[in-house]
């Protein structure tokens, strides 16, 4: 094969052309999308992160890293991050992340606690952490802010019995003692439970216990002026000039404690969360206090008063107008003699309308003259027996017209001096108690002791010889007994020939008695046939025919 040629014969030029480049710019654009991506990522995650905080627990039972969250109102706003121990290896430190939209609550009334399986006085909590795993839950009452104000923080190892949502009233309690009440007892009123103790603290000189508790909403506005806390802890019982009382609330309050409320008197004004109330033994103790104003006065008793203690009450009339607020001994030097000092306190607008209509707007030093004019008149104060059973004693103010003439002086200083009065009950009871003792101690009790020994030892003799001798014969006649009865059971029994002898003589029996009483009968109709024999029946055309019949 030939290679074309020109027309001269010779040889093509070879064509010579150039590939064109490849543009390779686009290739670029995958890194650089991929960096955009990524950067975008990263931003997003760190334009939604929140602040870090520290949260130190006592330990890091039920927490894991990374799996643990935060809650705030079943919310999930943060996560675990890490757990350590502290420098010191008494506590842990839970370091945990919040959202960006939780920021705000990291302040500094913000508290954590961690959410677990708990059984107490107000039932069970937190099973559903069964399944889901123990969490760490959030209460704060400050929410609004947008960034975090506070970062390190103190766990609480049990959950508060009052959360910053819940409608309510807190207020303050002082008592003597804090006895068997702690938070969670349940606060009621009317027997309803309305509220809870939620802590409580020893005040600076240790002398008292200040309780804080929580009254829900709308229960809260029962709380006055005029309210007094008492205890309902336990079972109340008290003896005095009614009788035995037996007082008690829930089963709960006899386990855990518990506070009752009510308002006494007239007053109803509102009070602030910072009023601060007194805590009474009992309800009875509550509702003995009067209210109004308060007039001071002392007494003196030249005579036992064993059996009066302060919180006693001042009787007048029938009515509790006062009560006693000390009970001590001290010397006479002027009569060389001990007296029963006596201090108390009248309240009298417990007289009612009585007070209101004459003396409402006075003063104590008023009503201090007042009772001056009255103790001119022969008013005085004797001591009174309560209740024999326990000794318990009062004081009653009573008109005594024979008693000595004090003339008036127009006293006005407090505390006032009431006159007494010498009881004479009081002396009657311990003549009475010394009769009795006195013959008591006459009865002979030694040789009632004797003769009773002597009694024992004659009646153990009898038994001795009730064994020894009695016994046997008795045990002897019973065996006599029985095999007499083992014979006539023998003699009475089936197939024996008494029954079948006796059958036969009551049929004799009975045949006599048929025939006695036939000769009876005839005897009744014809009784001369005992001399002339029976008559003979006449022939007649009428016999012959009952005869052929």
């Amino acid at each position: 094969m030939t290679e074309p040629t020109n027309s001269n014969g010779a040889l093509p030029m070879p064509r010579v052309s150039r590939k064109p480049k490849r543009n390779l710019a686009w290739v670029w654009l995958i890194p650089v999308v991929a960096a955009l991506i990524g950067i975008s990522i990263v931003w997003n995650s760190i334009s939604k992160q929140g602040p870090k905080i520290t949260i130190v627990f006592k330990s890091a039972s039920g927490l894991e890293v990374g799996k643990t969250q935060i809650r705030y109102r079943d919310v999930v706003i943060g996560t675990v991050k890490g757990i350590r121990l502290s420098e010191n290896r008494d506590n842990v430190v839970v370091e945990a992340e919040l959202t960006k939209d939780a920021a705000g609550l990291a302040n500094d009334s913000s508290r954590f606690w961690v959410v677990k399986p708990r059984i107490g006085l107000g039932g069970v909590s937190g099973l559903s952490t069964l399944f889901s795993g123990s969490y760490i839950e959030i209460d704060t009452s400050d929410s609004t802010g947008h960034k975090a104000k506070k970062t390190d923080f103190i766990g609480m190892e049990n959950p508060p019995p009052i959360t910053s949502d819940r409608p309510g009233t807190a207020f303050s309690i002082r008592s003597s003692d804090l006895g068997s009440l702690g938070p969670g007892s349940p606060v009621y009123f009317r027997r309803v439970q309305v509220g809870m103790v939620t802590d409580f603290s020893l005040n600076k000189d240790g002398k008292y216990v200040d309780l804080q508790v929580f009254i829900d909403a709308p229960y809260d506005k029962y709380v006055n002026a005029g309210t007094r806390f008492w205890n309902e802890s336990g079972v109340d019982v008290s003896f005095g000039a009614d009788g035995m009382q037996i007082n008690t609330q829930s089963i709960v309050s006899l386990i855990a404690g518990g506070l009752s409320f009510a308002s006494f008197g007239e007053n109803r004004e509102p009070v602030d969360a910072e009023a601060r109330f007194k805590l009474y033994s009992s309800q009875k103790a509550a509702a003995m206090v009067p209210h109004g104003i308060a007039v001071p006065i002392v007494m003196r008793f030249y005579q036992s008063a064993r059996g009066l203690k302060a919180g006693a009450s001042v009787d007048f009339h029938g009515v509790d107008i006062g009560l006693i607020d000390s009970v001590r001994l001290e010397f006479d030097i002027q009569k060389r003699q001990f007296y029963t000092h006596v201090e108390a306190t009248l309240y009298p607008e417990q007289l009612g309308d009585v007070y209101r209509s004459s003396a409402k707007n006075s003063t104590p030093e008023q009503i201090a003259r007042n009772l001056d004019d009255m103790v001119s008149r022969g008013l005085r104060a004797q001591l009174r027996s309560s209740n024999l059973l326990t000794g318990q004693l009062y004081i009653v103010l009573a008109d005594f017209p024979s008693a000595p003439k004090i003339p008036r002086s127009n006293r006005t200083q407090l505390p006032f001096v009431m006159a007494t009065m010498p009881s004479d009950d009081l002396d009657k009871l311990q003549q009475q108690v010394s009769s009795i003792l006195a013959k008591l101690d006459k009865i002979p009790f030694d040789q009632i002791g004797t003769e009773l020994k002597q009694t024992l030892i004659q009646v153990n003799k009898l038994t001795a010889d009730l064994n020894s001798d009695i016994t046997p014969k008795l045990a002897s006649t019973l065996n006599q007994l029985e095999s007499g009865l083992k014979n006539l059971n023998a003699m009475i029994g089936p197939g024996s020939p008494l029954p079948a002898n006796a059958d036969i003589v009551l049929e004799d029996l009975k045949r006599t008695l048929r025939s006695f009483r036939t000769l009876t009968d005839s005897l009744q109709t014809q009784p001369e046939s005992i001399l002339l024999g029976p008559k003979n029946q006449p022939y007649s055309r009428d016999t012959l025919g009952s005869s052929a019949k």
